[in-house]
């Protein structure tokens, strides 16, 4: 097939890119910019001219864009996006209920609210690793105890907005927050957003929305301003409390360390060894690989997938710790392919654990390695994608 891929910055865009090209389709790369995701009359009008003009079969993109599906359901020409994120607010627009339209994400229960909406073509896919380097015959050298790749989110728009609402609010927000990191594998942010306090909401703050999203500001505050703050308050307190512990205590007679590479601000972190952010290409794939444990905290908008992260320190063969997502069982045995906890207290014995155990820790690691390169490759992934949309189109 001719393809035409939308390319931008997402972490998975090359391995991506670099699969459809390996199954033999011709690939070519639109790389320009809509002035707004939603909505941009003359950047959809050129895109329609170029779809049109060089007759490609698809459009391919990671993670939905309204521009681009308007764009294909003018031209009558199939749009094929995977998402890596969830929710994707730009999901909840009119665009959305094209028939042109072939999405696939990794959320279950995001698949689950589209598919109850009416959107037709719809269908759960997990994502797959997004780095291509091969580590099955390099037996690890480590040199990080315990690392974790991702951000605080300490910049969030929670602390923007919360000087100006009303105390009670904030209190009750606090309270929310607080229950959302009691909660193990689950959201409840969104149910804690009653009516009262979303129609108060929308009073107070700069509520806007474009005409054609069906987005309410349930969706948007739990999603965009708790969700993120919440994530932030689990990663410094789990970080903390894991840091204090390996501080206090020595593993196989030594002393150990937990690495954070980042490019948060790192001040409530004290016994954490902090890094520069890592390159995700070319230097986040060796801290998977080098790593005794590799730590995941899923943000919680995601309520039931499996974030990329997940996929990327397995396929480098790192051993993986991870907080408890409902598709984790789906695809992995824990204790066998990754080991799970369900709070912060969890976390501590079970790194001590699998840090006085190298045997056992590097067998999971391995039986993970060999499951994900056998069974949860992006080619596996990709496979998929084009042989739904072969069933539909032809």
């Amino acid at each position: 097939m001719k393809i035409l891929i939308y390319h931008w910055n997402s972490y998975n865009q090359k391995s991506v890119e670099n699969t459809i090209a390996a199954f033999g389709h011709s690939i070519t790369l639109y790389t320009q910019k809509p002035g707004s995701i939603e909505k941009d009359t003359e950047y959809t009008q050129k895109l329609i001219d170029r779809l049109r003009c060089h007759r490609y079969d698809l459009l391919f993109s990671i993670n939905y864009f309204p521009v681009l599906a308007q764009a294909c359901h003018e031209a009558l020409i199939p749009y094929v996006c995977w998402n890596c994120d969830s929710p994707l607010l730009a999901m909840y627009n009119n665009s959305v209920f094209y028939e042109t339209n072939f999405i696939f994400t990794f959320d279950y229960s995001n698949y689950e609210e589209f598919k109850n909406l009416g959107v037709g073509h719809i269908y759960h896919l997990p994502l797959a690793s997004g780095t291509d380097m091969d580590f099955c015959a390099s037996a690890p050298s480590f040199k990080y105890d315990i690392s974790f790749i991702g951000s605080l989110y300490e910049k969030n728009s929670f602390d923007d907005i919360a000087p100006g609402l009303p105390d009670y609010l904030c209190g009750y927000f606090d309270g929310a927050l607080y229950a959302q990191l009691q909660v193990s594998g689950g959201n409840i942010l969104e149910k804690l957003l009653t009516t009262d306090i979303c129609m108060l909401l929308e009073e107070m703050t700069d509520y806007h929305q474009s005409p054609d999203s069906f987005a309410d500001i349930r969706t948007l505050f739990s999603t965009t301003v708790l969700g993120f703050k919440a994530a932030s308050m689990q990663r410094i307190l789990y970080l903390n409390r894991l840091s204090v512990y390996l501080n206090r205590n020595k593993f196989n007679n030594r002393r150990c360390f937990l690495h954070l590479f980042t490019d948060s601000i790192t001040d409530t972190l004290p016994f954490v060894k902090c890094h520069e952010s890592a390159d995700y290409h070319t230097q986040a794939p060796f801290i998977f690989h080098q790593s005794r444990i590799n730590l995941n905290m899923t943000i919680p908008n995601i309520k039931t997938g499996i974030p990329l992260r997940v996929w990327d320190i397995l396929n480098c063969g790192g051993f993986l710790m991870t907080d408890y997502r409902i598709e984790l069982l789906d695809y992995f045995e824990p204790g066998k392919d990754i080991v799970i906890f369900e709070d912060s207290d969890e976390l501590t014995d079970k790194a001590g654990f699998y840090l006085s155990h190298d045997s056992i820790r590097n067998k999971i690691a391995q039986n993970a390695y060999n499951k994900v390169s056998a069974l949860h490759t992006c080619r596996d992934r990709l496979k998929n994608i084009f042989d739904t949309i072969s069933k539909e189109i032809l």
